[in-house]
């Protein structure tokens, strides 16, 4: 997946993950207690239609119209918080460049 910014905001597909099919509950779980702070409504996820057979794909997405550094920066936790869930057979498929994007963000802050 590439990284495209989106200039003219609006949402866009920031990651997929995977986990398995049996695990519904937990991603439902995972999804409904994901506060990033103000920035709540600015982020989805929703089952992709593109799932491999025994596993449900998902896909993350993410409203660039709260400005692009704070979209950069939900992305990034988003992934974060997915690595810490322990969702049974989780995997990320694509979206680990959002915690790259972040982290040169903060470095050029300082």
């Amino acid at each position: 997946m590439s990284v495209v910014m989106n200039p003219a905001n609006g949402w866009q597909q920031v990651l997929v993950f995977e986990a398995d099919s049996d695990a519904t509950a937990r991603v439902d779980a995972f999804v409904a207690g994901f506060r990033p702070g103000d920035d709540h409504g600015a982020c989805r996820i929703q089952p992709s239609s593109k799932s491999p057979h025994g596993y449900q794909w998902y896909e993350a997405y993410v409203d660039f119209g709260i400005g692009e550094r704070r979209a950069i920066h939900l992305a990034s936790t988003l992934v974060d918080a997915l690595e810490r869930a322990e969702l049974p057979s989780y995997r990320l498929v694509a979206g680990k460049e959002w915690l790259d994007l972040a982290a040169s963000q903060r470095s050029l802050e300082v």
